[in-house]
């Protein structure tokens, strides 16, 4: 698997930013807005979470009325754009070391 097709299958599938290794960091907010006129086959409400780093409110769901693969692919793909090596103020280094090594 060439590099470039690694770091997209655990940026796209896995929400492990490139630029840094680490999980990207969840919204630190939730809300459901309503959408107007939606179609036959799409969402009547979005669920939006919102950003550490643009304070915008991000959609984090399609607008389609179906289940997605991967739920958090919408998140994921504002925070590869957005976030760059940005974290929630708070958040730690995701790797513990073991005691007993």
């Amino acid at each position: 698997m060439k590099f470039s097709a690694y770091n997209y299958h655990m940026q796209y599938f896995h929400g492990i930013a490139a630029s840094t290794a680490r999980p990207f960091s969840p919204p630190t907010a939730f809300r459901t807005t309503p959408r107007q006129r939606p179609g036959k086959l799409e969402r009547t409400q979005m669920l939006e979470g919102q950003c550490h780093r643009c304070v915008r409110w991000v959609p984090v769901q399609g607008v389609k009325d179906a289940n997605a693969k991967v739920k958090e692919l919408f998140w994921w793909k504002h925070a590869a754009t957005c976030h760059g090596t940005s974290t929630i103020p708070g958040e730690r280094n995701i790797f513990i070391s073991d005691p007993a090594n």
